[in-house]
């Protein structure tokens, strides 16, 4: 029995001395939410989360990316057992940064026993056969972790399989300092942004139409002082005709009682 072995059932058997009532832990992680991260031995999901067994799922590759079978864990995980939030965290000085694709399949065309880092990059210490296998794997190697956790969001964020109205956040795991940093998008899918939008509607469309009304408003007080102008006038007109007229009918009456005058009578 080798010697990691040894420890590592040296502390199962420690662990389950205590394991109280961990045994009463439902299968549904009781705070619904899903972790996407590194295998890196640095990063201490439990901890960094302050997660405790039976809180959330945590998935684990090389890199933390959003790989087919990283994917179905998710999908399960939502589908089957409720989570309704996903985080994926990347970390800093990442290994998947230190190697190409190209640089896999040749250091396992050479040999699959592990490969040494020098100054000139890695290569290959041990002996042969290799295998030309590597050559049908995406090994989703990067070099900037934050575009990684970027692509990895959309991708998840576009399968088919990924209801758009869960949120997923992406963060990167500083191993100098066990901080997370947010990495800026937008956590919420397609239906959230579609709920949000609808809710905002409308606020736009009242806004809208109160310019809409605003521009209206001055034309149809034109209008109406144009109305109110031309009756004035109209008005006015009938008023200058009314007293017109009876001036004239009063000159009129005049002229017919002139025979009245003294010159008429002294001729009678």
């Amino acid at each position: 029995m080798s010697r990691i072995l040894k420890e590592v059932l040296a502390a199962n058997a420690a662990y389950a001395k205590d394991f109280g009532d961990k045994a009463d832990l439902q299968i549904p992680p009781a705070r619904r939410f899903a972790v996407l991260t590194c295998m890196d031995a640095r990063i201490d999901p439990a901890k960094l989360a302050g997660l405790a067994e039976g809180d959330a799922h945590v998935i684990r590759n090389a890199g933390g990316r959003a790989s087919d079978d990283a994917i179905r864990s998710l999908v399960i995980s939502h589908k089957l057992l409720g989570t309704n939030e996903w985080f994926v965290i990347h970390h800093t000085d990442c290994g998947m940064g230190m190697f190409t694709d190209e640089t896999m399949r040749t250091l396992l065309s050479n040999s699959l026993e592990t490969a040494s880092l020098g100054p000139n990059g890695w290569r290959d210490t041990g002996k042969g056969p290799g295998s030309s296998e590597g050559d049908f794997i995406d090994w989703l190697t990067f070099k900037d972790p934050v575009e990684a956790v970027r692509t990895d969001i959309h991708r998840i964020r576009s399968h088919p399989l990924v209801p758009d109205d869960i949120p997923i956040y992406g963060y990167i795991y500083d191993v100098r300092s066990g901080r997370l940093v947010e990495v800026p998008g937008k956590a919420s899918g397609r239906a959230a942004q579609r709920r949000g939008a609808a809710a905002k509607k409308p606020a736009r469309v009242a806004a809208k139409n109160t310019a809409a009304a605003s521009k209206a408003a001055p034309p149809k007080k034109a209008a109406a002082t144009r109305k109110a102008g031309a009756a004035a006038k109209k008005t006015a007109s009938s008023t200058t005709k009314a007293g017109g007229g009876s001036a004239r009918k009063s000159g009129a009456g005049a002229k017919r009682r002139r025979p009245s005058s003294p010159a008429s009578t002294r001729q009678r």
